[in-house]
This record gives structure tokens, C-alpha cells and sequence, in this order.
């Protein structure tokens, strides 16, 4: 007998109609099971976030890709689905250290930056409104250094989501070394409406 997680996913409905954003060839060079229009998803906010005139690591954030978008079911409950983004950058000389390797800090960036991603993906696919909230933790492990040169994988997968909060996990691997460089959790939350006192 197949187990239910060996079966395949069913492709995904779509959310709801839209104006698309991007042009087919960028789509197209997208894997993954989702729906146009939700791959459409993790490359819109991450253009949001590129779109201030003057930010943190700017330079960097404009060279993450977007190489995949999935939903897939959770393999701890079959009845769960996750949403899964899988992004690629190549360590610069803007990431490195004094030692050569990546620095930790641009670690961190790339998970926060990429990890709320995985969240949009399952929240417009389960047809829930999505804000995305601010982060108010992010639990990083450094595994291995990562060179210059190296062409990374990171790999952000959606763990719960609600009204309010929700959270993701990252893993950044060395792609060619099957390595893992560093991962983390983070929780995002939607921040609270500034009060209007008289």
C-alpha cells in the first residue's frame, strides 16, 4: 500500500484571479507546483522590499532569485500543507567576514529577508489575508562557513500561520558541497495600530 505522503500533491487551485505582475518568462524560469499566481507571491514582496531608495544591504537583497515555489504536504500531518520558497545567491565579496566566509549577520539578513516568503505562499493559497508583520525573533544556528564564490540554496518552508503571527524556518546550504550553512526559525508578527489618543 502507498503511503499518503508518497502520493502526489494534487496541483494547487488557484487563489483568486489577478493582473499579473511579472512576465511569463520570468514565471516560467520559476519551478514548483504552485499556481502563477502564487509564485507571483514571494517575487512581489520581495521586490516590496528592495523598493526604498536607500536600505540595509540593498545591494545584496537585489541578487536573491527566486527558483522555486511549492505547496507541499506537511510530512508530520497529512492533512497540513506547507508553503515552500526556494531562492539562490552566490557569496560576494559584500557578504564576507574578515576571515573570508560569510558573515554571520548577512546570514540572518537572508533568512529574514526570504523566510516570510514561505507564509505568503501558504496564506494566498489557503485564501487567508496576509500582512506581513515584522519579526520579532529569528533563532539562527551556524553550521558551516560559506567562501566566496559559493552559490547558495536556501531553502524557507512555512510552519504555522494565523491572524496575527506567523512562523518559518530557513535553511541556507552550500549547493554544490551539500552543506548546511545556517539555519533558523523566525517568528513574524503584524505590529499594533499606533493609538489615536485626543
Amino acid at each position: 500500500m502507498v503511503s499518503p505522503l508518497a502520493r502526489p500533491i494534487p496541483p494547487v487551485q488557484s487563489a483568486k484571479p489577478s493582473v499579473h505582475l511579472f512576465d511569463d518568462d520570468v514565471i516560467a524560469a520559476v519551478a514548483g507546483n504552485a499556481p502563477r499566481e502564487v509564485k507571483e507571491i514571494p517575487l512581489k514582496w520581495l521586490a516590496v522590499f528592495r523598493s526604498r531608495e536607500v536600505s540595509f544591504a540593498k545591494s545584496i537583497a537585489h541578487r536573491i532569485k527566486v527558483v522555486e515555489v511549492s505547496v507541499v504536504k506537511n510530512p508530520d500531518d497529512r492533512h497540513r500543507i506547507e508553503g515552500k520558497v526556494v531562492f539562490e545567491i552566490d557569496v560576494t565579496e559584500d557578504m564576507l567576514n574578515e576571515s573570508g566566509s560569510m558573515h554571520e549577520g548577512c546570514a540572518v539578513f537572508l533568512i529574514d529577508e526570504t523566510s516570510v516568503c514561505s507564509l505568503a505562499t501558504l496564506n494566498v493559497t489557503e485564501k487567508r489575508d496576509f500582512e506581513v508583520g515584522v519579526s520579532q525573533f529569528i533563532n539562527t544556528v551556524f553550521h558551516n562557513p560559506a567562501k566566496l564564490g559559493t552559490k547558495l540554496r536556501i531553502v524557507s518552508t512555512s510552519m504555522s500561520t494565523g491572524e496575527r503571527m506567523g512562523s518559518c524556518r530557513s535553511e541556507i546550504w552550500d549547493a554544490a558541497n551539500h552543506q548546511l550553512v545556517a539555519s533558523g526559525v523566525q517568528l513574524s508578527m503584524v505590529p499594533s495600530r499606533p493609538s489615536t489618543r485626543p
